[in-house]
């Protein structure tokens, strides 16, 4: 009667190993962030950058014409429109990620960068000088260019630091994350490989002119070739003009 045998032990990834070997460590797992998720954070921070500027950065206050002092809320889009701007381009910077083109992140992860770093500058310079901030802003509301202009800068400027910055660290993930997302190559091969039938799909028509194809010109059977080719070579198959059963 035979001893039953136990079973051969596995490693750590549950492949069998013969007995006495060394089990392999369990190489750690680095999370990388996908394609969608790294377009989706610089669209929501490139959204924000921007949705941020409609606040008001600075409470300003300067004479108007009659010398009565009147106070001003200045909005970030008057206090730095430089934030406004780069908010936009990281917004089109981050769809234009979603390409499966391996050359786009070449392009889109340096301007991601410079539009979070530009922006949080920008943002950082209301916070040292809210006045020469809301100069242009108090004069258009005053009438009054190169008044006396005093103001102070809320907490607005210091909140976008947080867009700003995560609009860079997407451009730096970009970077060094992108050669590791699949290319989309299955549409292409997919609109070559289709038949275009001109009466049913022009579209189709002309993207096989495009590819230099004539889409008038249908593909013969290949069987049914092959079984003109079989019945031409069979001899038993020739009529030699005497009736059927003659010797």
């Amino acid at each position: 009667m035979s001893t039953p045998t136990s079973p051969a032990p596995l490693d750590a990834d549950g492949t069998e190993r013969p007995d006495g070997a060394p089990t392999a460590p369990r190489r750690p797992r680095r999370w990388a962030p996908s394609r969608r998720v790294t377009v989706l954070a610089g669209t929501v921070a490139g959204a924000a950058l921007a949705g941020a500027t409609r606040t008001t950065w600075a409470q300003a206050t300067a004479p108007d014409l009659t010398g009565a002092a009147q106070e001003v809320a200045v909005t970030g889009s008057d206090a730095a429109p430089t934030v406004l701007a780069l908010g936009l381009v990281a917004l089109a910077a981050s769809l234009a990620t979603s390409l499966s083109s391996s050359w786009v992140r070449f392009v889109t992860g340096p301007v991601l960068v410079a539009a979070g770093l530009g922006a949080a500058w920008s943002a950082v310079a209301v916070v040292l000088d809210p006045t020469g901030a809301s100069g242009s802003a108090t004069g258009e509301a005053t009438g009054i260019v190169g008044g006396q202009v005093q103001a102070t800068a809320t907490s607005w400027p210091v909140l976008t630091l947080v867009p700003a910055l995560l609009v860079a660290v997407v451009g730096v993930m970009v970077l060094l994350v992108g050669r590791s997302w699949p290319r989309g190559t299955r549409y292409r091969s997919a609109a070559v490989a289709a038949p275009a039938d001109p009466e049913r799909d022009p579209a189709a028509a002309w993207d096989a002119l495009t590819r230099g194809e004539d889409p008038s010109v249908e593909d013969e059977d290949p069987s049914a070739e092959d079984d003109h080719q079989s019945a031409d070579d069979d001899p038993s198959a020739e009529d030699d003009g005497r009736p059927h059963g003659s010797r």
